[in-house]
């Protein structure tokens, strides 16, 4: 029972909303009222040079953003752990802390960053050249690329980096050991060993660019440029009344692309081995660049500056100064003391903290159900817990809003969900699972049987086991966990944009309306506390984490003798585990038979 109220749960969350915007393509009408059906919308959106305007812009920000951003992780990965280079060790915290940064993060500080007129990176370079305005121009095609690929970047780069340390020593040496150059080898060699897993990244880093909505929204709208998430953010917002059907027209075309390149990339990845790693353990002997290494320094202080501490000069500078854009001696504290008196900003901040503790929790406690059955159950329903909670990572989340505007609007008892944080918070959860998903995937699966079916053998039961044992060895996980979600879910923009209200709106949807209407200075004032907020929240998990891991690592106990005898598997130890990246943030195919 348990079980069916569960996969009905999931259905309505996950499938419905994906269902409902095919449905809303055939209706005239808006969601809740009657109308009739229709293909139209379909017609005008197929038969029109716009759309395949938009196919094209779409696929080659994906394609540009996707091949930028390996080639750079390529060269950083490798740099770090193959080579000599001074401030290598700086590289990984670097990535990491970029990570936890929301793309809103990047769009809204190069936006004021690479204002022609009045950003920060253009005023110093006026100061040294003679420029009357820019020269950066941030609001065009080069700048919504780079800016994408300084956050990209970072996740490809922790994805592939395992894959680095662990490339067998015993290929290059061999290699070397013929005669051939240290660059060869690497191209004839290495490179070939890694590129069914560059493959893998490059279709995902393709789907997530398809996605992509924040940057291309803040730098790309006033440029009049348009990807797919955009445009279908525009029917909604900027014709009256919205057209919900050339929305949900142009979405089924986005969803049919992503169902494509997702089952594409299920099937490379199910039938390749990404076998990389050598039977002996060997030290790596670095290769010394001799001079070229001050030259890859010189590249991380350049990635550190642009991706990470130029923002941030920028967002600091620009709350504290009087005016933004006008360089002063003086500064003042008087925007903080604008946002904290302003009702709106105040109430943004609340109904984010709300979303980020008890969605965060909600979605962590969603997704380690979900991954419990999956993986330790027979159900026949776990291949549909699985696929069903992965549907939101293929779907553009301004996709996906729009899909909960047809599914509750169309339902009267549920009308009463829209514009209340309530809808917010399901909605981010929905986003946010997908990953918690994998989160707690990894962490069940490092969990040996045994020790369950110990417990089982003297006299517990299946929940009193699997919450005794399971979860209290993966509890250090699961707060990681939480910490990740919420990050994901206070950074989002295309959810809240969509589905809040007045009273329900979300800081990232208070930052766009003050951007909007030209405060950029309390803008930035808004992202500071927000970022300090966040910091301070990772760093007191990451404190209750490592003293949670003690006290569970101290204290738990050590599992009966299991009788095991017939197996003749040795028993497994009761440790703290550790969550892990690439099964996070990497899909796998959705299982879809017994054991």
């Amino acid at each position: 029972m348990a079980l069916t109220v569960l996969t009905l749960a999931i259905a309505v969350l996950f499938v419905y909303p994906t269902v409902m915007v095919v449905v809303g393509a055939f209706r005239t009408s808006s969601p809740g009222f009657p109308g009739e059906w229709s293909t139209q919308a379909f017609v005008d959106a197929y038969t029109s040079g716009e759309t395949y305007e938009l196919l094209w812009n779409s696929a080659a920000y994906a394609l540009a953003t996707t091949t930028l951003s390996l080639t750079l992780a390529v060269f950083f990965a490798w740099m770090v752990t193959q080579t000599n280079t001074p401030g290598r060790r700086f590289v990984t915290p670097l990535m990491i802390a970029l990570i936890t940064l929301p793309f809103l993060f990047f769009g809204i500080s190069w936006a004021m960053l690479g204002n022609e007129r009045v950003g920060l990176l253009n005023q110093l370079i006026r100061m040294v050249l003679p420029y009357e305005e820019g020269p950066i121009n941030i609001r065009s095609w080069g700048g919504i690329i780079s800016v994408s690929t300084l956050k990209i970047t970072a996740i490809n780069y922790m994805l592939i980096l395992g894959v680095f340390r662990t490339l067998d020593p015993a290929l290059r040496e061999a290699s070397l050991i013929a005669g051939v150059s240290r660059r060869r080898t690497f191209f004839r060699i290495e490179l070939p060993i890694l590129a069914p897993v560059l493959l893998a990244l490059a279709l995902m880093g393709f789907v997530r660019g398809l996605e992509s909505f924040d940057v291309p929204l803040l730098l790309g709208g006033p440029a009049g440029i348009q990807v797919f998430s955009t445009q279908i953010y525009d029917y909604l917002t900027t014709s009256f009344p919205p057209s919900y059907a050339q929305a949900s027209a142009l979405a089924v075309l986005v969803m049919v692309i992503m169902l494509v390149l997702v089952l594409l990339m299920w099937r490379f990845i199910g039938k390749r081995e990404f076998t990389t790693v050598g039977g002996k353990g060997q030290r790596i002997e670095l290769v010394d660049l001799g001079a070229w290494k001050f030259l890859c320094t010189a590249a991380i202080v350049l990635y550190a500056l642009v991706a990470l501490a130029f923002p941030l000069i920028q967002l600091v500078l620009g709350s504290l100064q009087p005016e933004f854009g006008v360089l002063s001696a003086s500064l003042t504290l008087e925007h903080y003391r604008a946002i904290f008196d302003s009702a709106i900003v105040v109430s943004a901040l609340q109904n984010t903290a709300f979303i980020v503790v008890v969605g965060g929790f909600l979605a962590v406690l969603l997704a380690v159900v979900v991954a419990y059955i999956v993986q330790r159950s027979a159900s026949k329903f776990r291949w549909f817990l699985e696929g069903a909670t992965w549907l939101p990572w293929g779907l553009p989340g301004i996709v996906l809003a729009l899909g909960m505007l047809w599914a509750y609007l169309s339902v009267p008892f549920l009308r009463g969900l829209f514009a209340t944080t309530w809808i917010v918070m399901l909605g981010l959860i929905v986003v946010a699972t997908p990953i918690a998903v994998r989160l707690a995937n990894a962490a069940i699966a490092q969990v040996h049987r045994q020790l369950e079916e110990a417990a089982r053998i003297h006299g517990a039961s299946q929940a009193r086991a699997a919450v005794g044992i399971v979860l209290r060895l993966i509890l250090p996980s699961l707060l990681a966990g939480w910490l990740i979600v919420g990050v994901i879910m206070a950074g989002d923009l295309a959810i809240p944009v969509m589905l809040s209200g007045p009273e329900s709106q979300t800081v990232p949807v208070v930052l766009l309306q003050l951007l909007d209407s030209g405060q950029s200075s309390q803008a930035a004032a808004v992202f500071c506390v927000m970022l300090a907020a966040m910091a301070l929240v990772l760093a007191l998990g990451a404190l209750l984490r490592a003293v949670g891991s003690r006290v569970i690592a101290g204290g738990a106990p050590k599992p009966p003798a299991a009788p095991a005898a017939e197996s003749g598997d040795a028993p497994v130890p009761a440790r703290v585990l550790e969550p892990e990246l690439t099964p996070v943030l990497v899909p796998t195919r959705p299982s879809t038979g017994g054991e």
